[in-house]
């Protein structure tokens, strides 16, 4: 009885109940404070992922034409255009790191019907198939009204087998309005969220050596050493914002500004967390950085895009470009719109300027001769599409005034071809042809091989009148 009593009067001293008590209480705050660090340190990682992946989903969507949904799905990887996205989308995979999974959906009653699915390799990998339904994911059921009619609906992050996702879905519309897919990407976050968790292991580590320094200090001490600073502390960190570069570096300060000796665990623990601090700092900017230098590349890929579209010598569209217009052409065709005509170009006796003058000379004869063929035809897009010939289609105003253009062109070059007072490679020639797309015809391969026979037939009554050469 008299051990109970003993054992009742000691825990009822302050001695003991003090240290215990103080020690509950610290722990609580601290607790508190890793707490609102953490979940601060989540969202902003959050929002920083959002970042990036409405600039993936954006840099996605833009190589999608939604008037080509259903042949996406029904063609597939039979479409030069299907590929070419795919080949894109996996440059674009390679430059974002975090990318787990790249797809693009059009979602219905049962689920998602595959569009894209960067796992499926031609028809033969693990993803599945364009044309494929795939079920919703618990976390969308009760968004499946908005995907079906293209409404935005909020990025999702979970846990799951592949690791701490965030799935971001962008919804793409025709000129209409009409909502024709998805865009969606999904993001790693384990990297970040594995940092954000050491953060946290490490200040536990340390509050143990604090709290076992504070049950052995006296009551006085841990008010002058332990209270003050810890309570410091704390309402920095309650303070700190984490939006933008400029409020993280701000944190240190405040913290750096505090000024807690390093006579005990205390002054550790604030030298490690403004130390970690430091760490999360100079690791979100390295972060911000690559973001950056990733958009600087993606960038780059669109310029070198642009560049294989452009001649480099004449500047207009090259014979890549070409060939793209003709996709157009041929997708009119199919759908009996096909309205324009083909202007061949061809440069007389290049090769005798480049053998007699040099290459150089060579090089603004052709400059020449393209600037005349633009000037006629300036409401139509040009193409080089050989070392001396150019190809300009007709379409609107051209169009309508073709014949006029036509003999427009064929006089120009002629009458600067008579241009005797000029030097030999300033007297720009060249032999026209041009035809219209017909009833009968089939493809604009068609309409290009009139066109070219009836460039030859100018370019050999030439020849019979001034010779090969000039």
């Amino acid at each position: 009885m008299n051990g109970m009593q003993s054992i009742e009067k000691k825990w009822k001293s302050l001695s003991i109940k003090l240290p215990v008590l103080y020690t509950a209480s610290t722990i609580l705050i601290v607790v508190i404070v890793l707490v609102s660090v953490y979940f601060q340190f989540e969202h902003q990682m959050v929002r920083e992922y959002e970042k990036m992946a409405k600039g993936v989903t954006g840099l996605m969507a833009r190589e999608i034409n939604p008037d080509k949904v259903d042949d996406y799905i029904e063609k597939n990887f039979v479409m030069k255009e299907y590929r070419d996205i795919r080949s894109y989308y996996r440059a674009l995979e390679k430059s974002y790191p975090e990318i787990v999974y790249m797809y693009v959906y059009h979602f219905e009653e049962e689920g998602g019907r595959v569009i894209f699915d960067l796992d499926d390799l031609d028809g033969t990998g693990l993803g599945d198939a364009p044309g494929t339904i795939y079920p919703y994911d618990p976390a969308y059921v009760p968004y499946k009204d908005d995907l079906m009619n293209g409404k935005d609906v909020p990025a999702q992050s979970d846990v799951t087998k592949y690791g701490y996702l965030l799935t971001y879905m962008l919804p793409v519309f025709d000129d209409d309005g009409v909502y024709k897919c998805h865009v969606c990407a999904d993001f790693s976050m384990d990297k970040m969220h594995t940092a954000n968790v050491n953060f946290l292991l490490r200040i536990a580590a340390v509050l143990i050596a604090v709290v076992s320094a504070i049950l052995v200090m006296g009551i006085r001490a841990m008010r002058k050493n332990i209270t003050g600073p810890l309570n410091r502390m704390s309402k920095c960190t309650e303070s700190f914002k984490y939006n933008t570069e400029e409020d993280r570096l701000n944190n240190i300060h405040m913290m750096e500004e505090l000024n807690v000796p390093n006579r005990n665990e205390i002054g550790r623990l604030y030298e490690i967390f403004t130390s970690t601090l430091k760490e999360s700092h100079y690791y979100m900017t390295n972060f911000s950085r690559a973001k950056n230098d990733m958009e600087t590349t993606a960038a780059a890929l669109d310029e070198m895009s642009a560049s294989a579209m452009r001649d480099a010598l004449t500047h207009v569209g090259s014979k890549l470009a070409y060939e793209n217009k003709t996709q157009e052409l041929v997708e009119e065709i199919q759908q009996k719109k096909a309205k324009f005509a083909i202007v061949m170009v061809d440069a007389n006796n290049l090769k005798y300027v480049n053998d007699t003058f040099g290459h150089k000379e060579g090089d603004s004869y052709i400059q020449g001769c393209c600037k005349i063929v633009c000037d006629v035809y300036k409401h139509s897009p040009v193409f080089r599409v050989g070392g001396d010939e150019f190809v300009a289609i007709l379409r609107g105003e051209d169009y309508d005034n073709r014949e006029a253009r036509l003999s427009q062109a064929r006089v120009t070059f002629m009458e600067t071809f008579l241009q005797k007072d000029k030097e030999m490679w300033e007297r720009y020639s060249a032999s026209v042809g041009m035809a219209i797309f017909e009833p009968g015809d089939v493809s604009v391969e068609d309409v290009f091989k009139r066109a070219d026979a009836a460039m030859y037939d100018y370019k050999v009554e030439f020849k019979k009148k001034y010779g090969s050469y000039r």
